[in-house]
C-alpha cells in the first residue's frame, strides 16, 4: 500500500525540484518505509511506499526488462502468482516477488485488458517512455483513490487531493461538488472539492498521449441477473467463496488483524481468517464511553468465542476532541459520517501491533444488508395508501415524535421514511440516506454562493438511474449505493483513515469472486425470510453466538448528535459566531442559530446536518481561508 504521485510538462520543461518535494511530503504518511522517485524531461512518477510484500526488494517505481515502462502502483493484487506464472510462461523475466511488478508485465502484455484479470485492489500509473504517454487506472469499487488534475500546461495525478493542491493553482472551493456534499454528506466521484481537481471514477482508466485525454470505463456492477437456486446451494457457495476470499487477502509479508467490530461483516471475516490463517489472528475493537452506542461486548463475545487476541481501544473524550481536528487535515474533503473519528483511534492503536487489517466493510452492499432495502419494498405499499393518509395523517403523527438520541430510533427512522415520498425511489433512497435537502440548502446558503452551483444535486444519481438495467427496486438501488455511497462514505473512509495511521485496510467480502457469485443472486435469496442479509445470517448461523446473528444492525454509529450538544458544543459557538460567518459570506447565520437552537433544545434532531456543517468549516478554514 503506497501513496503515488506524478506530473506531465506539455512542453518537456524540467519540474521543479520543490513541486515534487511538496507533493511527495503531503503522501509521507500513506507509504514511510521507502520514497522512489523517477524523473525524465517533462515527466516524474513518485511513490512513498506501505512495504507488505516483498519488504526487500518491492520497493518502487519498477521497470520492465527492456525499461521501456515504468510503474508507480499502490494496492495489493491477491492473485498476482497466478498471474505472474501466465507471464512467465510467455517469456516475461521478473526480478522481484512484488504485484507491483506483475502488474506492469500484464499491462505490457495484455494493454488495459489486463485490469479484468486482477483481483484486488489498485491504482496505478504506466509510463510508456517510447511512445510517451500515460496510462492510468483504478480498481473496479474504488477501494484506492486516485486524484487527476489537468490544465493547458500540464497533467498531475496523485493518491490524494492534499498532494496536487498548488501545483497548479491555488486551492478553490468546487461549489457545485459542495453544494452536492450538503445532501450526500460525502463527495460523490467524479468531483473533488477543489476546482479544477476530479476523482477517477472507479472502474475507469485513462491515457494522456501527448495534450490529448481519453477517458474509459472497463467494469459496471450488475446485481440480482442470476438465475434462482436452492438456498442450501446458495450458502454452500457463499461460504466457499467467503473462506476464499480471507485466505487471498491474508497474503502479507508483515504482521495481520481484524477489526471486529461485533457485528455480521466482521465476524465473519474473523471467522474465516481464524479458519485459514496459520498463525494467531489479532482483534481490534472500540469501546465507547457512551453505552448506548457501544457494541465492545459483542466483539469480545465473538472474539471469545473465536479464540481471538482481542484488543479493546477505549475511546474517551481527550481521544476525540483530538481526532477532530486531526481528521480535518487527513480527509482533505468534507464529510459528514462522524465515524471517521474512532476510526482513527482504532487504526492507530492497531499499527502499534500490526500493519494490516481485515475489515467487514462492503457486506451491507454485498449482502443487502441495509434497513433501507427492506424499507423499499414496504414503501411500495405505503405509496398505494389514499393521498389524504399519505401526505398529511401520517406526517403530523411521526413529526411530533420525540426527539431522541439513541442510535437508529424509531423516531429517526419513522421521520426518515416519510421523506420523498412523491418521488422515484432511486431519488427517495438518496433523500433517506442524506442530509439537507434541497430547500434546507437554500435556506442555509447565501443566494451568491447557490448561484454559482452548475447543475442540480442529484443529477448524476437521476442519469444513472435511467441506464439501469436491473428489474426489481432493491437490486436497482444496490446497484447506485455501489456507485455513490459505497466509493463516496465507506471506502474514501476506510482508505484514508487507516493510511493515515500507515495501516493498510483490506476488504475480502468485496473480493472480486465473492461479490460476482452475489451480486447475480435474486434479491429473495440475498434477503431470505424477507431479511436484510438474510443469506449471511443463514451461512453464520452453525459458526457465530446467536445473539450476534439475530441482534438488531446498528452499524458502527458514535453518538454525534450528543456530541454536538455536549463535548463539541464549545467548537460551534467559536466557529459560528454571527461575526465569523457574516465576514466568511457563505451562510445565512440565523439559519445556523435556528438549526443549533432546535437541537439543543431537543426540538428537532438536526445532529446529522450540524455535523455536516461543521466537517465542512474545518475544511474551509484549513484548506481555503489559509489561501486567501
Amino acid at each position: 500500500m503506497c501513496g503515488i504521485i506524478g506530473m506531465v510538462q506539455y512542453d518537456g520543461g524540467t519540474i521543479p525540484p520543490d513541486v515534487i518535494g511538496a507533493m511527495s511530503r503531503a503522501m509521507i504518511h500513506r507509504g514511510p518505509d521507502h520514497c522512489g522517485l523517477y524523473t525524465a524531461p517533462g515527466i516524474f512518477m513518485g511513490i512513498n511506499r506501505l512495504a507488505i510484500v516483498d519488504l526487500v526488494r518491492g520497493n518502487q517505481p519498477i521497470f520492465n526488462e527492456d525499461r521501456s515502462l515504468v510503474i508507480v502502483y499502490n494496492g495489493e493484487i491477491y492473485n498476482h502468482r497466478e498471474i505472474r506464472e501466465q507471464l512467465i510462461a510467455k517469456g516475461h523475466i521478473f526480478q522481484t516477488g512484488s504485484d507491483t511488478e506483475t502488474v506492469l508485465h500484464a499491462f505490457e502484455e495484455f494493454g488495459e485488458g489486463c485490469l479484468t484479470r486482477f483481483n484486488g485492489m489498485f491504482a496505478f500509473a504506466v509510463w510508456d517512455m517510447v511512445n510517451k504517454n500515460l496510462f492510468l487506472a483504478r480498481d473496479r469499487l474504488g477501494i484506492k483513490p486516485l486524484y487527476l488534475t489537468k490544465t493547458g500546461d500540464g497533467f498531475a495525478f496523485a493518491s490524494e487531493a492534499k498532494g496536487l493542491l498548488g501545483v497548479f493553482a491555488p486551492a478553490a472551493p468546487d461549489w457545485t461538488a459542495i453544494y452536492r456534499y450538503f445532501s450526500f454528506g460525502y463527495i460523490p466521484s467524479p468531483h473533488s472539492p477543489f476546482a479544477g481537481i476530479d476523482k477517477l471514477p472507479p472502474g475507469h482508466f485513462c491515457r494522456l498521449q501527448g495534450r490529448e485525454w481519453s477517458q474509459d470505463r472497463y467494469w459496471s456492477p450488475e446485481y440480482g441477473k442470476g438465475p434462482q437456486v436452492p438456498l442450501s446451494n446458495a450458502c454452500a457457495k457463499v461460504e466457499e467463496l467467503m473462506e476464499h476470499a480471507v485466505e487471498l487477502e491474508l497474503m502479507s509479508d508483515v504482521p495481520l488483524g481484524v477489526f471486529l467490530s461485533g457485528g455480521l461483516d466482521s465476524s465473519a471475516v474473523a471467522l474465516c481468517a481464524k479458519r485459514r490463517s496459520s498463525q494467531e489472528v489479532h482483534s481490534f475493537a472500540l469501546r465507547f464511553e457512551d453505552k448506548t452506542h457501544d457494541e465492545s461486548a459483542d466483539a469480545r463475545l465473538v472474539a471469545e468465542h473465536l479464540g481471538l487476541v482481542h484488543t479493546e481501544v477505549l475511546f474517551t473524550k481527550d481521544l476525540l476532541r483530538q481526532a477532530l481536528f486531526d481528521v480535518t487535515r487527513i480527509l482533505d474533503e468534507p464529510f459528514g459520517d462522524s465515524t471517521v473519528l474512532p476510526l482513527l483511534a482504532l487504526s492507530r492503536a492497531a499499527r502499534e501491533q500490526v500493519k494490516v487489517v481485515l475489515t467487514g466493510w462492503g457486506g451491507d452492499e454485498i449482502f443487502a444488508g441495509y434497513p433501507t432495502y427492506r424499507a423499499h419494498q414496504m414503501a411500495a405499499h405505503y405509496r398505494k395508501l389514499p393521498r389524504i393518509i399519505l401526505s398529511e395523517l401520517i406526517p403530523a403523527i411521526v413529526n411530533r415524535l420525540p426527539v431522541s438520541d439513541k442510535y437508529m430510533s424509531f423516531e429517526f427512522k419513522a421521520k426518515r421514511f416519510i421523506r420523498g415520498a412523491g418521488l422515484p425511489q432511486e431519488l427517495q433512497h438518496f433523500i433517506w440516506m442524506g442530509y439537507f435537502d434541497d430547500e434546507a440548502k437554500q435556506r442555509l446558503f447565501r443566494p451568491e454562493i447557490a448561484g454559482k452551483v452548475k447543475e442540480a444535486t442529484f443529477a448524476e444519481v437521476e442519469h444513472l438511474a435511467e441506464t439501469l438495467t436491473e428489474q426489481d427496486v432493491v437490486s436497482r438501488i444496490m446497484h447506485l449505493d455501489a456507485c455513490f455511497f459505497l466509493e463516496g462514505n465507506g471506502l474514501f473512509q476506510a482508505d484514508r483513515i487507516t493510511m493515515a495511521a500507515s495501516l493498510e485496510a483490506r476488504v475480502p467480502l468485496l473480493n472480486i469472486d465473492l461479490m460476482a457469485y452475489v451480486n447475480a443472486l435474486p434479491v429473495s435469496i440475498k434477503m431470505c425470510g424477507g431479511t436484510p442479509k438474510g443469506l449471511m445470517k443463514k451461512v453464520l448461523e452453525p459458526y457465530l453466538p446467536e445473539s450476534i446473528i439475530n441482534k438488531p444492525k446498528k452499524g458502527f454509529g458514535p453518538p454525534s448528535a450528543a456530541w454536538v450538544r455536549g463535548v463539541f458544543s464549545d467548537v460551534f459557538d467559536e466557529l459560528f459566531k454571527r461575526e465569523r460567518v457574516e465576514a466568511q459570506g457563505i451562510f445565512n447565520h440565523a439559519e445556523i442559530e435556528r438549526l443549533l437552537a432546535e437541537h439543543r433544545g431537543r426540538r428537532a434532531d438536526h445532529g446529522r446536518n450540524l455535523w455536516a456543517l461543521l466537517t465542512f468549516q474545518l475544511w474551509y478554514n484549513t484548506f481555503i481561508a489559509e489561501e486567501l
